[in-house]
């Protein structure tokens, strides 16, 4: 494999040699993709980075998918590349092509009908103009290419203007960009967040097309919606994206509860919100003073992965409920929320602070002065985590037979061990002779559970 670039049709479009951070990024390109743009070159075409990886490497951000359009079109592409190719959207000029480390998106450059279902063109023709399949992308900045062998930047819409203004701006007529995908307004919500980079804003027009173009995102799959609602939870500055889009009326149309999130709650959110909470605590925490029946049902409406949809809805419904200043409670507290722990008792504590009506109940009330004081003083846990007894062990010193009460009495003393920070079994020995076991109702004993 070779790792100098060779030339290949040369686009027919005015462009600027590459600013210095393309250029470091050409250099550090992959060695598979090198082989594959000069493939492509070889056989008398042209192929351009565009998109996402070129915004990226203007910004200097990690870049994460690296696309490619190039007037090869599938039928030769797939040709061309045999067992590499994949013809993950061959019907719309997009074959996939594998690499040594990674898979490349190589698109045909196109021209394109009407787009009748909100999403999808109803025709693509095939291309050569490298300005013409541009001018059909979403925003400027998104809109830009780049010649890695003649190290040349195509920015027909003067995407670099706009990232250096801030700008989020629709290629052309905003009203017709979201006509022809109601996904893009979702995504111009999240471009906004760039992380580190700040807070941007939309430019004035496309922002009355997202406004007034509302009603084509009931065309837009909801996994699609979700996709990017996902990455705008995630973001740095998430509760300010949701402010705009609960002021704008956008939120109605992927997780309409947030229309009734208190203000000071989300103001807290964005106050307190880094990188530590995942998507369950920003979610369990934004939905906190919703029930848990109607958190389960609206997060449900979204399709999410289930692992996801059960872990945030048993972090919000452990919301509300403070653990006692005791030690032993707060080793069980510990045990059963693993990682969650830290987080529980941090977004508690703001959820006091506004007095939140949790779970729609009354406001909480107390303190978390004396949990904390004894929280930052509790050590490790040296107690192994699963039980050091089984149900033959109890058994063999009780009499208890198979069932549930067995079953009930060794889930105790799995909670005394915890309690008690315990690492051996005659500890766990003494423990059974000490509680009331043989004349109390099973269903009464304590368990290893929180709350």
């Amino acid at each position: 494999m070779k790792r100098e670039l060779d030339f290949g049709r040369e686009a027919a479009l005015a462009g600027v040699s590459c600013p210095e951070p393309l250029n470091r990024w050409i250099e550090m390109l992959p060695d598979d993709l090198v082989d594959i743009l000069n493939q492509i070159a070889e056989a008398g075409h042209g192929a351009w980075a565009v998109g996402g990886c070129v915004r990226d490497a203007l910004l200097g951000v990690p870049s994460g998918d690296i696309d490619l359009c190039s007037t090869c079109t599938p039928e030769e592409a797939m040709k061309l590349f045999g067992g590499q190719a994949i013809p993950t959207g061959i019907d719309f000029g997009t074959v996939t092509v594998k690499g040594a480390g990674q898979h490349y998106e190589l698109t045909t450059l196109r021209s394109e009908g009407m787009y009748r279902d909100g999403r999808r063109p109803d025709q693509v023709t095939w291309g050569t103009s490298l300005k013409e399949d541009l001018s059909r992308r979403d925003f400027t900045f998104n809109a830009m290419a780049v010649d890695v062998a003649r190290r040349i930047l195509y920015d027909p819409f003067n995407g670099m203007k706009d990232m250096r203004g801030h700008l989020v701006r629709a290629v052309g007529d905003p009203m017709q960009r979201c006509d022809e995908d109601g996904l893009r307004i979702f995504r111009a919500y999240r471009f906004l967040d760039r992380g580190q980079l700040g807070l941007w804003h939309l430019e004035a027009t496309l922002h009355q097309a997202m406004q007034s173009k509302q009603p084509i995102l009931a065309k837009v799959a909801i996994e699609r919606k979700w996709t990017e609602f996902r990455k705008i939870l995630n973001g740095r500055h998430a509760a300010e994206v949701l402010n705009l889009m609960i002021h704008d009326g956008t939120i109605q149309h992927i997780l309409p509860s947030l229309r009734f999130v208190r203000p000071s709650l989300l103001d807290l959110f964005g106050e307190h919100l880094n990188e530590s909470w995942l998507l369950k605590h920003r979610l369990g925490f934004l939905l906190a003073e919703f029930s848990p029946s109607e958190v389960k049902k609206s997060l449900g409406t979204l399709n999410l992965p289930k692992s996801l949809l059960n872990e945030t809805v048993q972090f919000h419904r452990n919301l509300g409920t403070i653990p006692e200043p005791r030690t032993s409670s707060l080793r069980v507290f510990r045990y059963c929320l693993g990682e969650d722990a830290n987080i529980h008792l941090r977004l508690q504590h703001l959820l006091l602070d506004i007095s939140a009506s949790v779970h729609g109940r009354e406001p909480l009330e107390g303190s978390m002065t004396e949990v904390a004081v004894k929280w930052s003083s509790l050590g490790s846990q040296k107690a192994p985590s699963e039980s050091l007894v089984d149900g033959h062990w109890i058994m063999k010193r009780t009499g208890v037979e198979q069932g549930v009460r067995l079953g009930r009495l060794k889930r105790w003393l799995h909670r005394i061990q915890i309690e008690h920070d315990i690492t051996e079994v005659n500890a766990i020995e003494l423990h059974l002779s000490r509680i009331a076991w043989q004349h109390s109702e099973p269903l009464d004993w304590p368990q290893l559970q929180f709350p």
